[in-house]
């Protein structure tokens, strides 16, 4: 159907260009040779030579945000606040798609790609989705954790965290020299001579770090939290991320988090705070901290403080996590569908009168007595 489009209009086109051509020479009694067509054609070459290539300003942005984390950490309430959304949030089942756009002084809308993952590490299988090696090049990761769960925190925070280094490492490698120039840019992003550079092993793309939650937080005793905020800078440091706490009842928290999903998103200027006090909220941009700022005079490796977070803060038994089944969102209220809900009961009570029949048949089948 494009093909036909096309020569239909080359055919009007060559029909225009040979009237034009036919008129002009009339007109000018042949001489030259040249149609209108043909000067207009040569005018807008010369404009466009003289103005030379275009502004990298005046072309459109496109980037990528795929947020990541803990079940009911905030990571919609982000979105919402980042995109200036009102509405209540609702519970992620898998993957959800939405975007954002931003008009800069040319006038030209920016897009901005975000992708929520729900469900935890259950499901990080869909993460093949959004992690394809277009996207990669103009992609930040956001794990989002949920503060007022300590026992659970390291291992939503690992597993996560070893889930998406594996997917991009597979997306990339399907690109040749993909895989090289994520790597350089990573290396970029730490600056030359950055402290502990031997001990970094940046995150292929730019990574975030977000501890949601904070309101409840702040109120856990003091040593708890000096353990927490270390082992998150740790993690943080050694992988080249940045690390912000957020609270979306708390309008400084959310307007720090709005501006850093911005630098990523549209390039905006990134936010020079830097707090590391965990009697506040932690703000550390990527590679503004150090191993000896966290932990002076100790050896530190991430199995280090792993017994340490987990020693302080052992999971419970019946505590949810990442790994844990949510309930049947068939029976949540924010996703009914009365036509489907309606046959979905019919059919439900179709089986159990079913089972029920198989249940008597089964009755009468073994008092009988057989000879």
């Amino acid at each position: 159907m494009v093909v036909v489009r096309a020569s239909s209009s080359n055919s009007r086109s060559g029909s225009s260009r040979a009237s034009s051509s036919r008129a002009s020479s009339s007109h000018n009694g042949g001489s030259g040779g040249m149609s209108v067509w043909d000067l207009a054609v040569a005018e807008a070459r010369k404009r466009r030579q003289e103005a030379g290539p275009p502004e990298a300003d005046k072309a459109p942005r496109e980037a990528t945000l795929l947020l990541v984390g803990t079940r009911s950490a905030g990571k919609t309430t982000l979105l919402q606040r980042f995109l200036d959304r009102e509405e209540a949030p609702r519970h992620t089942l898998a993957l959800e798609y939405t975007y954002g756009r931003k008009t800069g002084r040319t006038l030209v809308k920016d897009v901005c790609h975000l992708w929520e993952l729900g469900g935890g590490s259950l499901s990080t299988p869909l993460l093949s989705t959004p992690l394809t090696p277009r996207a990669l090049p103009t992609l930040t990761v956001i794990i989002v954790l949920d503060l007022s769960k300590p026992h659970t925190l390291w291992q939503d925070l690992t597993s996560l965290l070893a889930a998406l280094k594996t997917e991009v490492k597979k997306a990339a490698d399907g690109v040749p020299g993909l895989s090289e120039s994520l790597e350089a840019a990573a290396k970029k992003r730490l600056k030359p001579g950055a402290q502990d550079e031997g001990e970094v092993d940046p995150f292929p793309v730019p990574l975030i770090i977000i501890g949601g939650k904070y309101d409840l937080f702040q109120d856990l005793e003091p040593e708890g939290k000096r353990i927490i905020c270390r082992a998150l800078r740790y993690v943080d440091h050694t992988n080249g991320a940045s690390l912000q706490f957020f609270s979306s009842k708390d309008a400084g928290l959310v307007k720090k988090a709005k501006e850093l999903l911005s630098h990523h998103a549209f390039g905006t200027a990134g936010s020079r705070s830097l707090a590391q006090d965990y009697n506040k909220p932690l703000i550390v941009p990527a590679g503004s901290d150090s191993l000896a700022a966290i932990s002076p005079g100790e050896t530190q490796d991430i199995n280090s403080w792993a017994r340490t977070l987990t020693t302080r803060f052992p999971p419970e038994e019946g505590e949810e996590g990442s790994g844990v089944m949510p309930e049947d969102p068939a029976r949540d209220p924010t996703y009914a569908e009365p036509d489907i809900d309606n046959l979905r009961t019919q059919k439900d009570q179709e089986l159990e009168r079913i089972r029920r029949e198989v249940g008597r048949n089964s009755a009468r089948w073994a008092e009988l007595e057989i000879s």
